[in-house]
């Protein structure tokens, strides 16, 4: 597949999860064990799917093939969302930090994490969506299909790396099992893309 369409696909996945985050906030007055199952499954994913696969395909081979182009448009582009990923990395950290005490904090602590949980998602989606308009036309435009093609198997290279045999079925998975569960009449329709 063309990488701009396993990026896309990605930002498919991702879109469903962080809609599935926020679905979880409205639960947290009343946590129980199989959600706090749940959150940790959500946090995992945002880590290491989104953070260190996805976003690490970006940073390691897309941005800086597109780099190679050295317009003052794409590398002031490609500096936004490496900030976006810094910034996304740090909200992550404080969310794992609530995670752990989560079940057991007060309604205050209970309150700063679905701040810091907003704030995430909110990031993240303006991310996705600058990336869809933005740097995913890039792709076709800046790469030839052979550069395209070469990319592809990179992508293919990393995913073994990162989520090793079998990883990404398993974030597929639980995509798939989250999405039900908290929007079961709505799952096909929950494409934010």
């Amino acid at each position: 597949m063309n990488p701009k369409g396993v990026l896309r696909e990605e930002h498919g996945r991702i879109m469903k999860m962080l809609a599935v985050l926020q679905r979880f906030f409205a639960t947290l007055a009343d946590l129980k064990e199989v959600e706090a199952q749940d959150l940790g499954a959500l946090m995992e994913f945002f880590e290491i799917y989104v953070d260190r696969y996805h976003h690490g395909k970006e940073e390691q081979l897309v941005f800086p093939a597109l780099s190679r182009a050295q317009t003052t448009k794409i590398d002031s582009l490609i500096s936004s969302l490496i900030d976006d990923h810094r910034q996304a990395r740090m909200g992550m950290e404080l969310l794992k930090f609530n995670v752990v005490t989560l079940p057991s904090c007060g309604e205050a602590d209970r309150s700063e994490f679905c701040e810091r949980a907003e704030n995430y998602v909110d990031l993240l989606r303006r991310h996705i969506r600058k990336e869809n308009s933005e740097l995913l036309p890039l792709i076709e435009e800046r790469l030839s299909e052979t550069e395209r093609l070469q990319m592809a198997g990179q992508f293919h290279d990393l995913e073994k790396v990162i989520l090793g045999s079998g990883g990404l079925e398993t974030f597929l998975a639980s995509v798939h099992r989250l999405s039900l569960k908290y929007f079961p009449s709505r799952y096909d329709s929950i494409h934010f893309t």
